[in-house]
């Protein structure tokens, strides 16, 4: 005969000869159910493990919660004597006999399990809880990832998809970069909002890490600016149209509404000879930094370059235009040397070395040497 639990609309039933503690509870028990768990469990598995603990006498309780990816518990009968479990779809709580004669409460939903557990002593409540949490732990997968918006001017219009890339830390990746690089990448790295300028631009041999490094500002921009890469500069600065509908498309619900416009390898837009060879984009890059086609649009513009910043026309790194211009060099001969030392390569180098090259040369792989151009501040030289 079914036995009505006090705050309860569950009737308990003792199904099968083994629930033992089904059978047990054969009188009311004035408890209340909600009491169980400070998550919302099944009333059924609350009074059954409340009841539980007031027939047993099991007056410490021990508490834990642990992350769960998902809800559903399986090999319980490897944990103990299963009292009592009721699964739905995005939630199962399950009431435990354990072999040490405890009683446990699993209440797992939303991404946690609650742990319950009752017992005649707090140490051994205290055990078996941490016990469980051992065993019901699993970890959610850190995703690395983060969203950015690829643009691209196709003959059926302006499309955007949105794809999720691998974005390290700038710390995991920070000493990648000699120490010049990266003292200018951390103040960039560690903004919250735009500084003096929309415009950023990245200089720098092949090979020197401008993808990585952008990267990493990427991910550690996510919070407060969203990121946009267009796959066709030239394009994307031939006409007004497909520039402002990148600078000024509606964010979605869950994005910020500062957006990172990325150009890569757009050098060539940038030289000094760029107004007659590419009709006005120079012209609207510097507009939409900080002219009218910019004003009502949260933007910032990172511009990156295998050109020398000679070759770069003056107005680009304007000051108050530039919020900064990082120039990203090789490592020095002894920073090279360094460098390889830290990954068990004892090898001394004997001139500058891009990062490229440093991992051909812990790769076991010789680099070619490079042909006498000079990129950053030096300018450049004949070959």
């Amino acid at each position: 005969m079914p036995t009505r639990v006090h705050n309860s609309q569950t009737s308990l039933t003792c199904a099968r000869e083994e629930r033992l503690l089904l059978r047990e509870l054969g009188l009311p028990v004035s408890i209340a159910a909600c009491d169980a768990s400070e998550h919302w469990a099944h009333d059924g598995c609350a009074a059954l493990f409340l009841g539980g603990l007031q027939r047993r006498g099991l007056t410490f309780v021990h508490r834990r919660q642990v992350p769960r990816v998902k809800a559903q518990i399986g090999g319980l009968q490897t944990l103990g004597a299963v009292e009592l479990s009721w699964a739905g779809e995005k939630a199962h709580d399950v009431v435990l006999t354990l072999p040490g004669g405890e009683l446990a409460l699993l209440v797992s939903h939303d991404g946690t399990c609650e742990i319950v557990v009752a017992a005649g002593s707090a140490e051994q409540a205290r055990r078996a809880a941490k016990a469980l949490a051992g065993r019901l732990r699993r970890e959610p997968r850190v995703d690395r990832r983060v969203p950015v918006h690829f643009w691209t001017s196709a003959g059926r219009g302006i499309e955007m998809r949105r794809r999720r890339i691998e974005s390290p830390k700038w710390k995991r990746v920070a000493g990648n970069y000699p120490a010049p690089v990266r003292t200018a990448v951390e103040r960039l790295v560690a903004a919250r909002e735009p500084g003096a300028g929309a415009l950023l631009l990245w200089h720098g041999a092949p090979g020197t890490g401008k993808t990585h490094a952008l990267r990493a500002l990427v991910r550690s921009w996510q919070p407060w600016c969203s990121a946009h890469y267009v796959t066709d500069p030239e394009r994307f600065l031939a006409g007004t149209s497909y520039l402002m509908e990148v600078a000024a498309a509606r964010a979605g619900e869950d994005e910020p509404d500062w957006r990172l416009i990325v150009l890569e390898d757009a050098g060539e837009l940038m030289s000094a000879s760029a107004r007659s060879e590419t009709g006005q984009g120079l012209s609207r890059v510097l507009n939409l930094t900080d002219g009218m086609l910019g004003q009502g649009v949260k933007c910032v513009l990172l511009v990156t370059t295998n050109e020398p910043l000679g070759r770069l026309h003056p107005a680009v790194h304007r000051p108050g235009r530039c919020w900064a211009s990082v120039a990203f060099e090789p490592f020095s001969a002894p920073e090279a040397t360094a460098w390889l030392a830290a990954r068990g390569v004892e090898r001394e180098v004997l001139r500058p070395m891009t990062l490229a090259e440093l991992y051909e040369v812990a790769d076991g792989r010789e680099p070619e040497r490079p042909r006498g151009v000079a990129f950053g501040f030096a300018g450049a030289r004949g070959d």
